[in-house]
């Protein structure tokens, strides 16, 4: 076979110890490669991924350098379209054995994508397999299970992560269902090693790649797996429609479900850990014609602690908020769609008020972040602990301050108004499309115009928005319709920028995300509307008339000027 090279014409075999080349390019300190060098043996991982898994270094940030170090080509998807046909040159057992996917062939030149392009092992077994020069481009491994997605149906990381374990803690639970030949079949079906290691692999992806949900869904033939990430669904590489079941009786197990019961809805919780960090996973399983769909919901309860500032909120907004959440007892209400940011916010208030004077207490279903010095409730449900029930109990544990997941009821709503007007200051959240509409929807539930006039201190609608991809984004100029539906002067804007889509984002365009806010004060005038029944819309429109509330779709086009979304997110995220 012809020896191995590059398109530089460099020999592949040329290595240099990738610390080294770390520590050149200022990826890493010293001592940080002291760490590393002393840990990545002992965690069972190459020190590439150790670095990345500890966030010292981004993997794309190291595949360039190693790209540019080695003189061999970075793989770009729009050079290399998905050519399925190639799975008859590489098979599917050679790709998953040796970490790499073939991306081209050109008469007796094999161009295969890998991770690490040095492996001169893997390289002169695919020459020989295949009779040809083998060219490599190097990769991440999140491009590598793409591709072989696109051109095997599977993930070579998969293959890989079937051969290794991948140690996780979990808390402790106990199966459901009696000792019945049926049942213990499942059980030994998902602590067989192939199931116990595929979740585990799902849920430590999903955590690294910063997913709020795990879909896993049954289709004929195949299994579906989608993260959530930014708010947007992401499907990413799936086992075979085979281990279905055993991956669902893992979870059930994992999360104390009755793994026998596969014809009724249930759900579930556990906690893990991953990385140091703690991550509590509530299950939900249903039914489908295909099998049963599963749904995991990640709550990092180790998360950043975030102040209203760095959520998206303007100065005039945050002016507005603490005007009203010093004030010693009254109601705060943040309002929006399911997965939102709405208690996410609630924590920052709580985070500026904590102090060691004043005894706050929340309860939630379930508890999403842990906070020092505040007494938190884990709503349990199938004890017959309620919203309504848990709030009667804090209000005889002298709170200064009670934070309720959620008014989902007129029970909840009554006691917590009452509570409000008698001396406690009350933050819950609320589904409603915008500020105002908290007005309407505690009036719904029973709570009387001039109670509500007399409790609510302050409302405050949201949504996220996806920031652009600060390595990609690309200047441009909206149509002149557009801008106007968005309220936006292009001649006083700063740059307007539209995604684009690299390697460091994913190809979405788009990383991170940041929350656009509608804070509508309850003034005495206000509070004069409400109780004389004017409807909310029409209090709205006249506190955006005077300039004292700014909407969701102007904090939108406010944040599109400023460079930090697109018009396009901003339009599909938030109603003119």
């Amino acid at each position: 076979m012809t020896a191995v090279h590059n398109r530089s014409g460099a020999p592949a075999g040329v290595r240099r110890k990738l610390g080294e080349m770390l520590l050149e390019a200022g990826l890493l300190t010293e001592a940080q490669l002291r760490e590393a060098l002393g840990a990545h043996t002992a965690a069972g991982l190459a020190l590439g991924s150790y670095v990345v898994r500890q966030g010292l270094a981004k993997e794309d940030a190291i595949v360039s350098l190693l790209a540019r170090q080695l003189k061999v080509a970075r793989y770009a998807p729009g050079d290399y379209p998905i050519d399925d046909s190639l799975n008859t040159v590489v098979s599917a057992e050679v790709a998953r054995k040796y970490r790499l996917v073939p991306l081209q062939k050109d008469g007796r030149l094999l161009t295969v994508a890998m991770l690490d392009p040095n492996d001169t092992d893997a390289l002169d077994t695919i020459g020989q397999l295949t009779q040809c020069e083998v060219e490599p481009v190097i990769c991440t491994e999140r491009e590598l299970n793409q591709l072989a997605s696109g051109i095997y149906g599977i993930s070579v990381g998969i293959g890989k992560m079937l051969e290794q374990e991948h140690e996780m803690e979990f808390s402790p639970v106990e199966a459901k269902g009696g000792e019945d030949m049926e049942v213990r079949s499942l059980v030994d079906l998902a602590e067989g090693a192939p199931a116990v290691r595929m979740v585990n692999w799902i849920i430590a992806e999903a955590v690294r790649e910063s997913a709020s949900d795990v879909h896993i869904s049954p289709e004929k033939n195949a299994i579906q797996i989608r993260f959530r990430v930014d708010g947007r669904l992401r499907e990413v590489p799936a086992p075979p429609k085979a281990m279905l079941l055993s991956i669902i009786s893992r979870i059930k197990i994992l999360a104390n479900m009755d793994i026998a019961v596969a014809r009724v809805p249930q759900d579930g919780r556990f906690t893990t850990r991953i990385d140091s960090k703690e991550i509590n996973i509530r299950a939900s399983t249903i039914p489908t014609i295909n099998g049963e769909n599963v749904v995991l919901r990640l709550l990092d309860m180790s998360a950043t602690s975030y102040t209203l500032e760095n959520l998206g909120m303007g100065r005039d907004d945050l002016a507005r908020i603490e005007t009203y959440v010093e004030r010693p007892h009254g109601m705060i209400l943040s309002t929006g769609p399911t997965g939102s940011g709405k208690t996410t916010s609630l924590y920052a208030i709580l985070r500026k008020i904590n102090t060691p004077d004043i005894n706050i207490i929340t309860v939630e279903d379930p508890v999403e972040y842990r906070v020092p010095r505040v007494r938190q409730v884990h709503l349990n449900t199938r004890a017959g602990m309620t919203f309504a029930g848990a709030l009667r109990s804090i209000l005889r544990q002298d709170p200064d301050v009670i934070m309720v997941g959620e008014i989902r009821d007129p029970e909840t709503a009554q006691i917590a108004v009452q509570a409000a007007l008698t001396g406690h200051r009350v933050l819950s959240t609320a589904h409603t499309n915008d500020a105002a509409g908290a007005i309407t929807r505690l009036e719904d539930m029973g709570v009387e115009p001039f109670l509500v006039a007399s409790v609510l201190m302050v409302t405050f609608a949201q949504r996220l928005l996806r920031r652009v991809c600060s390595n990609c984004r690309v200047p441009c100029e909206p149509p002149p319709d557009v801008a106007a539906a968005l309220g936006l002067d292009p001649a006083n804007c700063g740059s307007i920028f539209r995604s684009a889509g690299c390697d460091a984002c994913g190809g979405t365009g788009y990383q991170g995300r940041i929350g656009v806010f509608e804070v509508m004060g309850v003034a005495p005038e206000v509070q004069e509307m409400i109780a004389k029944k004017v409807p909310a819309h029409e209090i709205a429109r006249l506190l955006v008339q005077k300039g004292e509330m700014r909407t969701l779709m102007e904090d939108a086009a406010r944040k599109v000027a400023d460079g930090i979304t697109t018009i396009e997110e901003a339009m599909a995220n938030v109603t003119v």
